[in-house]
């Protein structure tokens, strides 16, 4: 039979009580940071749930003011000013896009600038917001005869090249037929058909627009 060694015990003993001074001694603080890491955890999961629920609820009301565009225009664009308020950058930009795209239809050129200027305010240097940017700002000028600020943004756009110049071709042949420039309309619907890199719905656009070029010339000959 093997005995056990007394001193064994008596250290284990010192030990259990040197545990328990040490648990009494920091007690406040163990329990303090338990509760700390309680609180913190269900912080984030409280916050996590409702940042959940709270695009949940701003993506049910953007499609609710979208189901009502059609029919109900005016106060489609107050609900979309009220949703641009919010905090949520994403839903603010396409908000003021869709206030843009309201204003604009409706030839309420000033406020549809101020939409722009909103999301330029908001857009990194560097985002191809930019891009979608300098295309509504030069269709605006377009209808404002705003020849200066308009030739800038088509200068934007041209610089981005691809299809943006493009754009930006068929923007300017728009300019030169309002000013029955029909030489110049041409050369730039010309240039969108027979570009390679040109999407069908463009082209298909300029050649009406050609058509519509051809027949004034038929008239005033």
């Amino acid at each position: 039979m093997v005995l056990s060694d007394p001193f064994d015990n008596i250290n284990n003993e010192v030990y259990l009580e040197k545990i328990k001074g040490l648990f009494y001694k920091f007690k406040v603080w163990i329990i303090s940071t338990i509760i700390l890491l309680v609180l913190v955890s269900l912080t984030i999961t409280f916050y996590s749930n409702y940042k959940k629920k709270e695009v949940i609820t701003i993506s049910d009301y953007y499609i609710k003011i979208l189901s009502i565009i059609d029919e109900d225009p005016n106060r489609a664009k107050d609900e979309l000013k009220k949703l641009a308020k919010l905090n949520n950058k994403n839903y603010q930009k396409l908000s003021n896009l869709l206030v843009f795209k309201l204003s604009f239809e409706s030839k309420n050129y000033v406020e549809a600038l101020k939409s722009l200027d909103i999301i330029k305010k908001n857009t990194k240097s560097n985002n191809d917001m930019n891009k979608v940017l300098d295309y509504y700002y030069a269709q605006v000028y377009l209808e404002q005869n705003n020849i200066e600020n308009f030739n800038f943004h088509i200068g934007e756009l041209l610089s981005y090249s691809g299809m943006w110049a493009l754009l930006a071709h068929e923007l300017r042949g728009h300019l030169y037929f309002s000013k029955k420039e029909y030489d110049n309309a041409l050369k730039n619907f010309n240039k969108i058909v027979n570009n390679q890199q040109a999407s069908m719905p463009i082209k298909n656009r300029a050649l009406e627009m050609i058509d519509s070029i051809t027949l004034y010339y038929e008239k005033d000959s």
